[in-house]
């Protein structure tokens, strides 16, 4: 069989959008701004600290940069674990736009939230604060979202042709496969396409959702409890644990690819036949399952995110820089410098986002899935022969590369 025909049978994505993003490190600097624009107010990021006096203090970042601390900013080290303790006003522009929560956690991190003015909780991705952080050092989460797009067309996460909805986040699926008449109603919080069906996490009680006409492995047989991630890969799927972060896989193990190896994990990532996941205690990548091309062989270090494709994997190192090791015969190993906040790795290309906003995507490039359009983008999405991603101003998803069966032509 060869490369292209396999490709042609694998429309419906490999890889999954990275579920979540490890906690970005970065120093934040910018003095606050005291006429924040509306902009400002419609999106920031959580940032905390370990003082000297070994305190965690936390605090809000706008898009711009600029640092707006609540007068009660300070998470007391005798927290009870699992309640929520709530902040004073976070005050931009002159207008309160909510209050950041915190809980400690029973692995003895501290879970960060925000709650807008006239909205619910939001958990974002990446908002885990570790035990053993730097004294001064701010960290971030990934960016929070205050006030949703009203407009239907306005989507938060995307992975092959499913998407999450802003406004109600709801599923909406597209294109052909076998996998959108059933697409089950609700509200969710992720979603993964994996090769003719997907999974998705319920957000009422962190519970898997699967379904599509593939469960020749018991790939759509989710199994029951919470949890915070999933990833849907070829006949296998993996899920991070809510209560303890350990990972849970099911479906296909021929290749040993849901023998998950215990620990407590930040990210996970299914590929065709390998699974590679972020260990939390040290952002080291664990990878297990098939190894013929040297996917599952990661190299050392600490990251913030991964994204297991076919035979290769590509994974963002804490300094931003990009690195992919496994096969490489259309080049999808050969990652672009400069620095990143998003890899997806699909069949035999992947596609990045620049901390910009723009997408860079390299490998193999037959069906144009490389062509990514202009513009700056929250999310990407790389699969077999397209990519998806959704755009920073409005929300809309974007599509480049095959539309043999509708896969590059979204509900825009």
């Amino acid at each position: 069989m060869t490369a292209r025909t396999v490709r042609s049978a694998a429309v419906a994505t490999l890889a999954a959008l990275a579920a979540i993003a490890a906690i970005i490190a970065a120093d934040f600097t910018a003095p606050a701004s005291a006429q924040a624009q509306s902009d400002e107010q419609s999106s920031g990021y959580i940032i905390a600290r370990r003082t000297a006096d070994d305190r965690i203090e936390f605090g809000w970042r706008t898009p711009s940069g600029a640092q707006v601390f609540p007068r009660a900013r300070y998470f007391p080290a005798d927290a009870r674990i699992d309640r929520w303790l709530t902040s004073s006003p976070v005050i931009v522009g002159g207008t309160a736009i909510g209050r950041i929560n915190a809980r400690m956690r029973a692995v003895g991190r501290i879970e960060f939230a925000f709650t807008p003015t006239d909205g619910e909780r939001i958990l974002p991705p990446s908002r885990y604060f570790p035990h053993n952080a730097t004294i001064g050092r701010w960290l971030r989460s990934t960016e929070i979202t205050i006030s949703p797009p009203a407009d239907s067309n306005a989507y938060s996460a995307v992975s092959g042709t499913c998407a999450i909805r802003a406004s109600d986040s709801a599923i909406v699926c597209w294109g052909s496969g076998g996998v959108r008449t059933d697409t089950p109603a609700g509200s969710y919080s992720a979603v993964s396409a994996g090769f003719g069906y997907r999974c998705a996490i319920r957000s009422a009680d962190g519970a898997i959702v699967c379904w599509g006409s593939n469960n020749d492995y018991g790939q759509t047989d989710a199994p029951a409890g919470a949890y915070r991630a999933v990833s849907a890969g070829w006949r296998h799927a993996c899920a991070i644990h809510a209560s303890d972060s350990a990972i849970t896989c099911w479906g296909d193990n021929s290749r040993g690819q849901r023998s998950a190896i215990p620990g407590s994990y930040s990210a996970v990532s299914a590929g065709r036949t390998h699974t590679c996941a972020i260990r939390a205690s040290d952002g080291a990548i664990v990878c297990w399952g098939n190894n013929r091309s040297g996917e599952a062989t990661p190299p050392t270090g600490a990251y913030r995110a991964v994204s297991a494709g076919a035979y290769h994997t590509c994974a963002i190192r804490d300094t931003g820089a990009i690195v992919c090791w496994g096969g490489n015969e259309d080049r999808q190993i050969r990652a672009p410098a400069g620095a990143f906040r998003a890899v997806s790795a699909g069949w035999s290309h992947n596609c990045a986002i620049h901390t910009d906003g723009a997408i860079t995507c390299w490998g193999d490039n037959e069906d144009g899935q490389n062509r990514a359009p202009d513009g700056s983008y929250s999310a990407v999405a790389a699969s077999s022969a397209h990519s998806c991603a959704i755009r920073s101003d409005n929300g809309a998803i974007a599509c480049w590369g095959s539309n043999r069966s509708g896969q590059a032509a979204p509900p825009n």
